[in-house]
């Protein structure tokens, strides 16, 4: 009889362990959702802030486009910008006729003309003669202007043309900034060579170098955040979008732009900050780390 209920106890058994190992499991995941929940009800600024921040990278680097471009939108604006093109004859003559006209002007102009009578009536006659092309130059751009706007407006702004455009924008300003930030380093080191007390003390040195790299690339990363602000606008309007749709999209490029440089910023900061860790904890092995220190403590000792 004991033999019999063997089988039964350990299918018993078997089947409380899985009941418990499935009260656990169950118990740990309602313990993850309530502690995500007291976060969110006891920190939801810095929580709000953390999803529009990881919203904003998404959107610059993984978003898709909202709206596919079409077989048939992509043939209309194909026609729109062969009329565009053939404005590129006109254009052509126009820009070689200015041309000549301003080599005349570069010729007319010697030294001190304007106090000249005759050089001065010679310079006026060949605006007079210049001024029917450049407006007709002036013409044909805002014509080129209208056309391109319009072959856009095929596509829409939310199309992948207007997404791309405005990334294409958002990194060709962050490229110019980080140039400028390389230049202002190179300055900002060269200049620090000329200083009297630069190798007195390395670890102050290794400082102002840590410094000097992380504050130009910081100032131009939010120098080049505030340019790309205003040419988006340039973006949005390109494509002539009703004026609820460019506000939503310029809240949005403004939130892709922001998150992004401000995840550039952390990174940069962060890495500064671990760098001068690191220096201020081998300040002993640095060679003349303790000079001043020497100095002052021999001064005082002869007094």
């Amino acid at each position: 009889m004991g033999s019999d209920n063997k089988p039964g106890e350990g299918n018993g058994r078997q089947m409380t362990e899985s009941r418990q190992a499935e009260a656990r499991s169950s118990g740990g995941g309602e313990s993850v959702v309530a502690a995500t929940r007291r976060i969110v009800k006891t920190h939801p600024k810095k929580v709000t802030t953390l999803v529009l921040w990881a919203l904003g990278i998404f959107c610059m680097l993984f978003a898709p486009a909202p709206m596919k471009i079409t077989p048939e939108m992509q043939m209309r604006y194909q026609q729109k910008m062969d009329k565009v093109m053939d404005l590129s004859a006109d254009f052509t003559r126009t820009t070689k006729e200015l041309d000549k006209f301003y080599a005349e002007l570069n010729a007319a102009k010697s030294f001190g003309w304007y106090f000249r009578s005759a050089d001065r009536k010679a310079v006026n006659e060949i605006k007079d003669r210049m001024a029917p092309i450049e407006t007709e130059y002036k013409q044909l751009e805002k014509r080129r202007d209208t056309l391109e706007s319009e072959a856009r407006g095929e596509l829409g702004l939310w199309s992948e043309a207007g997404i791309q455009e405005a990334r294409d924008v958002f990194w060709s300003t962050y490229k110019r900034g980080r140039r400028s930030a390389q230049a202002g380093i190179v300055w900002d080191l060269v200049w620090e060579l000329f200083r009297s007390d630069n190798y007195e003390d390395s670890v102050n040195f290794l400082f102002r170098i840590i410094w000097i790299v992380v504050s130009n690339f910081v100032m131009f990363l939010i120098t080049s955040s505030i340019v790309f602000l205003f040419k988006v606008v340039w973006v949005i309007r390109s494509f002539k979008p009703s004026l609820i749709s460019g506000i939503f999209f310029y809240l949005v490029a403004t939130l892709a732009a922001l998150s992004t440089v401000g995840a550039m910023i952390s990174l940069l900061v962060g890495a500064g900050v671990g760098s001068a860790a690191i220096v201020a904890k081998n300040a002993r092995y640095l060679p003349q780390s303790n000079r001043r220190r020497y100095v002052r403590h021999q001064r005082t000792h002869q007094e």
